[in-house]
């Protein structure tokens, strides 16, 4: 139970995230989406310690996961800069939550790499995606948000910390 408590956790920072950009507070908003990476580290953690994954925590997860590090990233980037860009502001922040969903579909259908990741997780993408809010101008941030979508659906291997241990590495 305490895994999925982080897990809803997760979800609810995400979409009190996105509650708090409809109110222009995006500072605090990014609080919130850092705050939901932390619970996702930690109920995947406690899961594997407390021998309590499931099928049904794993499916949570990732619904957990396409609320704040799809939809709330993609609504910060299109609230802070991209709703200037008009259409093509949308899309690319429609680009970016599909590909959230197809990464985190991918995962769940069990496609994975022995050494990590197959694509980039939707919660390095979503950190990607905030520092290039704080950091690019609009168009520097389009470009940016396509390809960090691209990223999430592409074939390369990423690294998953929990796979990470002395006798793993060597074989990576």
């Amino acid at each position: 139970m305490f895994p999925s408590m982080l897990t809803l956790g997760n979800l609810l920072l995400g979409f009190a995230a996105i509650l708090l950009i409809f109110q222009d507070q995006k500072t605090t908003a990014v609080l919130l989406i850092l705050l939901g990476l932390v619970c996702d580290f930690f109920d995947g953690f406690c899961a594997r310690k407390l021998n309590a994954e499931s099928a049904l925590g794993k499916e949570l997860d990732s619904l957990a996961d396409l609320v704040t590090f799809g939809v709330a990233p993609a609504m910060l980037v299109y609230a802070s800069a991209l709703q200037h860009m008009s259409v093509l502001g949308a899309v690319c922040c429609l680009v970016y939550v599909a590909c959230s969903a197809l990464r985190l579909a991918r995962f769940n259908a069990g496609q994975s790499h022995m050494c990590g990741f197959v694509g980039m997780p939707t919660p390095m993408a979503a950190v990607i995606l905030i520092l290039l809010t704080v950091t690019a101008n609009p168009p520097v941030l389009a470009v940016g948000v396509c390809l960090t979508s691209m990223l999430m659906v592409s074939r390369l291997s990423f690294p998953s910390l929990k796979k990470i241990k002395p006798e793993v590495v060597e074989d990576c």
